[in-house]
């Protein structure tokens, strides 16, 4: 009765032992794995944000930035998708109803700007303090580069927001 047991875990082992080891063939540890799926999704979310900011704020700001934030979050998800595909790693997908069903897509106008402002700088915050460990202590330096670059448009993006009257 025990083996009828374990045999599904030895199965799940395994399976985990095989991903983790074409992982490092693949000369990505699990942390750059990680980052990579993680600003895949980050990426797709600021450009769903500004999707919404586009519908939804009201000051040219908001939606200047929106439409940066569109511009550089869908060209920096293409170039990782590109460096997953040589690394061998699936990304995740996009679910575009993510950004519609938070408190922040009932809001319109002036509210809406305020409180996009304040998640932008939030998000940003975070996503130039992975990016800044990744580009230093990553272990791809194909990734570390491409963390590097993607920084400047990042620190962009977080001081337009931090203009924004709140």
């Amino acid at each position: 009765m025990a083996t009828h047991k374990m045999l599904p875990l030895a199965a799940i082992a395994a399976a985990i032992i095989c991903r983790l080891s074409a992982i490092e063939a693949q000369g990505l540890s699990a942390q750059d794995q990680m980052f990579m799926e993680n600003a895949a999704r980050g990426g797709m979310h600021e450009a769903r944000m500004g999707r919404l900011g586009i519908k939804r704020g009201q000051s040219e700001a908001v939606k200047g930035l929106c439409q940066r934030l569109i511009n550089d979050h869908n060209t920096a998800n293409k170039d990782l998708e590109s460096l997953a595909k040589q690394k061998g790693v699936t990304l995740p997908a996009d679910d575009a109803k993510v950004v519609f069903s938070t408190p922040l897509a009932a809001k319109s106008g002036a509210d809406f700007d305020r409180e996009f402002a304040r998640l932008i700088i939030e998000d940003h915050q975070k996503d130039i303090a992975a990016f800044e460990k990744e580009a230093s202590a990553g272990t791809d330096p194909d990734l570390k580069n491409w963390a590097a670059k993607a920084l400047p448009a990042l620190r962009a993006h977080l001081a337009e927001a931090q203009a924004i009257p709140q």
